[in-house]
């Protein structure tokens, strides 16, 4: 098993397949209609993303091709993967290589870019540390969180959680514009104050109009 954790939503297509997710046994992602990805680069999938059918520019094509490169060539087996839905906490590990399906490539359906997953263990988000529950809250069908990787392998497996788990600082990657992204830290305890405070302050580091 690798040291690598990584989100995906279950809401490809802004469709919530969490039950084809657990009864096919698979994590997914959307952008149908672009055919099969086996082998493409990051650059490729930069270019496929850019042309019809979505014809991404600027910072949306910067997110989804960011995404989709993360599912199709990041992600490996033996991987862990945390599904959120709801309250709920879906924990796996990847058991495949990155898939195409042309039976549910098409708008009504939008979930053919697969993994097959081993899926281990249901917990609640409460379940959570503060830490990775704030990690979730980014706005990706897919990111990183192996930096949590230690307390997601402990929920899994339902092993005792390691004590770093829950402290320390987060941190947060935002992509800005295409081919850069802002990385910072925040503390695990920042307070809706503190959200404020970084809000003004970022909204002064404008240089040009």
């Amino acid at each position: 098993m690798s040291n690598k954790a990584w989100l995906v939503r279950p809401n490809p297509a802004d469709i919530n397949r969490i039950n084809e997710f657990q009864t096919e046994n698979i994590v997914a992602i959307g952008w149908p209609g672009i055919g099969d990805l086996t082998g493409k680069t990051r650059q490729d999938l930069k270019e496929i993303l850019s042309n019809p059918p979505y014809s991404y520019t600027a910072l949306a094509l910067g997110n989804a091709y960011a995404t989709v490169d993360i599912f199709v060539n990041q992600m490996n087996k033996g991987d862990l993967v945390l599904t959120p839905d709801g309250d709920n906490i879906y924990l796996g590990v990847i058991a495949s290589n990155y898939q195409f399906n042309p039976k549910v490539d098409n708008i009504s359906n939008g979930y053919s870019h697969q993994r097959t997953v081993e899926w281990h263990n249901k917990i609640t988000r409460e379940d959570l540390s503060k830490a990775l529950r704030s990690s979730l809250k980014v706005h990706r069908t897919a990111a990183d969180l192996s930096h949590h990787y230690n307390e997601i392998k402990a929920r899994c497996f339902n092993m005792p959680i390691p004590k770093t788990a829950t402290t320390g600082p987060i941190k947060i990657s935002y992509p800005l514009r295409p081919n850069f992204n802002i990385s910072f830290e925040i503390p695990a305890d920042m307070t809706k104050e503190e959200a404020e405070r970084l809000k003004t302050f970022i909204s002064t580091l404008h240089f040009k109009d």
